[in-house]
C-alpha cells in the first residue's frame, strides 16, 4: 500500500473537482449553463466557482478527494492514488466564464398599408372587438405582410414601453407561427389586469 506525506497530501486538496474530471474523466463533465458542470452519473451534482454540491443527498466539498470519498465511495486511500497518481493534473483551475452576451436587438417587421385580414381572422377566432381594437390602439397587435402571407405580429413592451418581444402568427393557409429575431421571453406578449378582476392568466401563447 502506497504511503503519502502531508505535502502530497496538501497537494492533493489542492486538486479541485472540475480540474480533475477535465483532465481525468472528461466524459463526465455535462455544461449546464454558463460556468456550471454537473456530471453524466448524477445531474442533480453541480460543478461551480470550484466548489460542487450534490443537492439530493445535501452534501458537497471543494476537493476531488472529497467527491471520491463522499460519492464515490472511494477510501481515501484510493482517493489519493487516483489524483496523485494522475501526475498530469495541473493545479487548481476554473471552469471558463461565461462569455457576456450582448444584447437582443427587435426586428420588427414592417406592418401592412392595413389590418384588415388579421381583424377578421382574429375576429374569426373568437376574439371580443373591444380586446381587438384595445390592441391594435397600444400597439400590441398588428398585421404585417411576409412574400405576400399575411401575419399576425403580438409584441411585448417593458416597463418603459419600450418593445422587447414579438412573435408571428400565420393568417392563411399556412399556420405559421414564430418568434421575431432579436426576442426576449421575459418581455412576452401581455395584456394588463383590469382593476375589478387582477387575476394572472399565463398561457402558453396569445393563440392556441
Amino acid at each position: 500500500m502506497p504511503f503519502y506525506n502531508q505535502e502530497e497530501i496538501e497537494k492533493a486538496r489542492q486538486v479541485d473537482l472540475f480540474t480533475y474530471l477535465q483532465t481525468c474523466e472528461p466524459q463526465e463533465l455535462v455544461h449546464v449553463s454558463g460556468n456550471v458542470y454537473c456530471t453524466r452519473e448524477h445531474d442533480s451534482l453541480r460543478i461551480s466557482n470550484g466548489k460542487w454540491c450534490w443537492f439530493s443527498h445535501g452534501i458537497g466539498g471543494y476537493s476531488a478527494l472529497d467527491y471520491l470519498v463522499k460519492v464515490k465511495g472511494c477510501s481515501f486511500m484510493e482517493a489519493m492514488e487516483a489524483v496523485i497518481g494522475r501526475a498530469a493534473i495541473q493545479p487548481p483551475s476554473r471552469a471558463p466564464a461565461p462569455k457576456e452576451k450582448k444584447p437582443k436587438h427587435l426586428l420588427l417587421p414592417p406592418p401592412a398599408p392595413d389590418n384588415r385580414a388579421m381583424l377578421q381572422y382574429l375576429a374569426g377566432r373568437g376574439i371580443d372587438q373591444e380586446i381587438l381594437d384595445y390592441c391594435v390602439q397600444t400597439g400590441r397587435i398588428y398585421e404585417s405582410r411576409n412574400k405576400g402571407h399575411g401575419n399576425v405580429v403580438f409584441v411585448g413592451f417593458d416597463k418603459d414601453g419600450k418593445a422587447r418581444f414579438g412573435c408571428l402568427r400565420g393568417i392563411g393557409e399556412a399556420r405559421f407561427h414564430g418568434d421575431v429575431s432579436g426576442s426576449d421571453k421575459h418581455y412576452s406578449f401581455a395584456l394588463p389586469a383590469c382593476v375589478e378582476n387582477p387575476a394572472v392568466h399565463l398561457c402558453e401563447c396569445p393563440l392556441m
